[in-house]
């Protein structure tokens, strides 16, 4: 009887001291998630939480993260670094606010890579206006459904490469950018031929939105199935 009480006795001191440890746990994973919130914001991140929803550790869950006010390439890949330490990511916006010029943005293909390894649900990215020469990260971003894409410098060979992303289904796309010559790459009939060939080749394309494309009536005969919008800048 006494050995039982005892060994009861020290099942009890573990299992109090067990969830002691646990709490604690749980008390300084909530903390650390508050501290990266607090330090993405410092460097010019917004977040955008979903309505009435916590995580499993107590804090608001995040729907958005945006990344448009940073002005500065170093606390851009902070603020990334730090983002991706955020549970349940799979929107993050790049676009810079209230511009309608190619190349604005800080994002580019080398920073992309870090955001498809850092950000590995994500499933919305608005990269308008930036500096996005390849869709290289892109293709690895496999659960991707949305992609906005307008005003960046793609390469011409990336221009064909849209048909490897396999699963996006909603894509933006465009150069709306006045400043571009009527020669430019991007204004050129057959280059958009070319282009709207690869995008009818995405396998879950549902919707596309064009910016300052033209589209003759045997190319959207291609896109069959696939809904165009006709977008303008504001």
């Amino acid at each position: 009887m006494i050995v039982a009480c005892f060994a009861g006795s020290l099942f009890g001191g573990y299992a109090a001291s067990t969830t002691a440890i646990s709490k604690q746990e749980e008390m300084l994973n909530r903390q650390m998630l508050v501290d990266s919130m607090d330090h993405f914001i410092q460097l010019g991140g917004e977040i955008i939480r979903q309505p009435g929803v916590v995580t499993e550790d107590g804090v608001p869950a995040v729907r958005r993260l945006g990344f448009y006010a940073i002005d500065d390439r170093e606390d851009l890949q902070k603020a990334i670094f730090c983002g991706g330490t955020l549970p349940g990511v799979k929107e993050i916006d790049f676009a810079p606010i209230g511009i309608n010029s190619v190349g604005r943005g800080l994002m580019d293909g080398t920073v992309l890579r870090v955001v498809a390894r850092n950000f590995p649900e994500l499933e919305y990215l608005d990269v308008s206006h930036c500096r996005v020469e390849d869709l290289a990260a892109i293709q690895n971003m496999t659960k991707l459904r949305t992609l906005k894409i307008a005003n960046n410098p793609l390469e011409y060979a990336e221009l064909q490469s849209f048909r490897r992303l396999k699963n996006v289904a909603e894509l933006w796309l465009g150069w709306p950018d006045e400043r571009l010559d009527k020669d430019s790459l991007y204004r050129n009939p057959e280059v958009t031929k070319g282009m709207l060939k690869a995008l009818s080749e995405m396998p879950n394309l549902k919707r596309l939105h064009l910016y300052s494309v033209r589209v003759r009536e045997s190319e959207r005969k291609m896109l069959e199935g696939v809904e165009i919008v006709n977008v303008r800048m504001k």
